[in-house]
């Protein structure tokens, strides 16, 4: 099965073409916008390289977030209309658990952090096991500080942060948890569209996809727009 994986999530924008789990070809670019101008030259670069055409391509799996609104939406927007128009199956994949993929081997706590709006982050917090990621939370959206605190008030052993949130709020993370905090590697610090492929082809063998007009973002909280 060739998938291709589109993940627009975060400033980084990431495309990848795989063949069930192998990725074949991948190419990442830093953008803080033009999100939509970007993604389609380099989702036909990456076909290219491949040696492929969209036509070559057996399904679509799309980071579904949470995220910046605007460009996550160009991802999935994109995603839908490739399988919409060429009638193949779409697979949804959670940003944070591609983040906490990256760190698949690690031991400790794994806490997957984005940097949202109203000075939140969107978190989530994972385990490593043998041959797979464990999620032991739901997605959450909190002040930085305010999950410095929760994990300064529960933690027993090291907890690994990745993410741009990780990043950025770093020098809070580790005065209040010292060294039982360690910063992912550079880079780490970003979603992936190898990962999405390999989570999406996971979602595509159990659930055969889903029809693309079904798949939508993942919104840990309401838009701002739509705040009050």
């Amino acid at each position: 099965m060739r998938i291709l994986g589109i993940e627009t999530s975060t400033p980084v924008i990431s495309v990848a073409v795989g063949e069930d789990q192998q990725v074949l070809g991948e190419a990442s670019f830093s953008t803080k916008q033009a999100h939509m101008e970007r993604l389609l030259p380099m989702i036909d670069y990456v076909l290219k390289g491949c040696g492929m055409t969209i036509d070559d391509i057996d399904a679509f799996a799309v980071s579904v977030g949470p995220g910046s609104f605007t460009s996550l939406r160009v991802g999935l927007a994109t995603g839908r209309a490739f399988a919409h128009a060429l009638v193949k199956p779409l697979a949804g994949v959670p940003t944070l658990d591609v983040l906490a993929w990256g760190l698949r081997g690690i031991s400790g706590l794994i806490c997957t952090v984005l940097e949202a709006r109203r000075d939140e982050v969107y978190t989530c917090f994972y385990v490593s096991t043998d041959d797979s990621i464990r999620r032991l939370s739901n997605y959450m959206a909190i002040n930085p500080l305010k999950l410095a605190v929760r994990l300064q008030d529960n933690l027993s052993t090291r907890v690994t942060f990745t993410g741009e949130g990780a990043k950025a709020y770093w020098d809070i993370f580790r005065e209040k948890l010292g060294e039982k905090a360690v910063l992912a590697e550079p880079a780490q610090l970003w979603p992936r569209a190898a990962m999405v492929i390999k989570l999406g082809y996971w979602d595509l063998l159990a659930n055969g996809g889903k029809h693309p007009g079904t798949v939508s973002a993942l919104y840990v909280k309401s838009p701002a727009i739509r705040q009050k």
